[in-house]
């Protein structure tokens, strides 16, 4: 049985244009796979960036608790400085009570040294104040980071779906762009 010339040559055309849209298939999948592969590093990078933030994260917190420690224990040691002077005081006071007569001059230096444990008290409140302000620093600076690093990672995790969806969309696009290919084809 012979056939017509006519159909051998559309059935080569036919085996061409099938042959043509297979390379260009699969040249397309070479590209989204190279694509798929270069989102997947950059997710990777991502997640490292993630966890370095927490570590980050994790130092300003061991910083602001050592910064607690130390207030905590300036302060206790102010108590007890501020315990110790005032039971001194007492003390002092109750000799001059009932040494009055005797202990004139001593009394005018007892009034110094409470004039001193005041000044020193003032120190200490000042130390206090000024450990309080760089723990406030801190902190702020800490939520500034913190916030910082959010909106980054929402920045980063955004632009990935973007990017997820942009190749999703052209994925979901060349089945239909085959077709259109094929009907005119057909229609010829």
């Amino acid at each position: 049985m012979k056939s017509p010339p006519l159909l051998v040559a559309a059935l080569v055309a036919c085996i061409i244009v099938l042959g043509f849209n297979y390379w260009i298939a699969s040249s397309r999948s070479m590209d989204l796979q190279g694509r798929v592969m270069d989102l997947e590093g950059k997710v990777r990078r991502a997640a490292a960036e993630r966890g370095a933030v927490e570590l980050k994260k994790n130092e300003f917190q061991g910083e602001l608790e050592k910064q607690r420690q130390q207030i905590d224990k300036i302060q206790s040691l102010h108590s007890f400085q501020m315990e110790n002077a005032n039971r001194v005081h007492q003390e002092e006071k109750a000799m001059l009570m009932s040494n009055i007569t005797v202990n004139d001059r001593l009394i005018q230096s007892l009034r110094e040294h409470l004039k001193e444990l005041q000044m020193e008290y003032g120190k200490l409140q000042m130390d206090v104040y000024w450990f309080q302000k760089n723990q406030t620093n801190l902190q702020r600076k800490f939520s500034y980071d913190l916030s910082q690093c959010i909106n980054q990672m929402k920045e980063l995790k955004e632009q990935c779906e973007e990017r997820i969806d942009e190749l999703t969309k052209k994925s979901s696009d060349v089945p239909q762009i085959k077709e259109n290919k094929d009907f005119p084809e057909e229609s010829r």
